[in-house]
């Protein structure tokens, strides 16, 4: 693939708009359209694009992993405090992304200096951490509605919440019949 080509998967991963894509990878917009078709059927292309989206496996993988999710998953906790473990060795000692990181949504820290103030001479930092995890139960209820645990039941009510009125439809159209058939012999 071309970089402009690379540039429509780019851009049609944002909002799965062909033709815009195809715009904002530089084709002209009054072919747009047109590119984006053939974009789309383009055999590199259509495969870029499919590896670059998740499965519904793996959606469903991903939602029970954070619903399952721990946030000591993420720390190790001694008498004294905690330490984050954002990163960790392997058998062979080479470091590894945690894998639990995925949970995290938010991650913020902020460090303080203080400067010395006494004799010493010493400075003293501080280091401020948040830390937002995915919401577990945002991942259960959407796992719930995936799995249909959950039914939605909708009321459907009548004038000021009433009884709805049914006709029975033979005495309806009977009257409706009867209504044309008078129209018509008026006229």
């Amino acid at each position: 693939m071309n970089d402009r080509q690379k540039r429509f998967v780019d851009e049609y991963l944002v909002d799965f708009n062909a033709t815009q894509a195809a715009i904002r990878a530089g084709y002209s917009q009054s072919t747009a359209r047109q590119q984006a078709s053939r974009l789309l059927t383009n055999v590199d292309i259509s495969q870029s694009i499919s590896e670059r989206l998740m499965s519904a496996d793996e959606v469903v993988a991903r939602l029970s992993d954070i619903a399952r999710g721990d946030i000591k998953d993420l720390m190790r906790i001694s008498s004294v405090g905690y330490e984050l473990e954002l990163l960790s060795k392997d058998d062979e000692g080479n470091f590894r992304v945690n894998p639990h990181t995925k949970l995290i949504k938010k991650i913020k820290q902020k460090v303080t200096t203080i400067m010395p103030r006494t004799e010493d001479g010493e400075e003293k930092e501080i280091v401020e951490t948040d830390l937002e995890l995915y919401s577990a139960l945002d991942a259960l209820a959407l796992l719930g509605r995936h799995h249909k645990l959950f039914t939605d039941k909708t009321e459907i009510t009548g004038k000021d919440g009433g009884a709805i009125e049914v006709d029975d439809a033979r005495e309806s159209i009977q009257r409706k019949l009867a209504a044309i058939s008078t129209a018509s012999g008026e006229g």
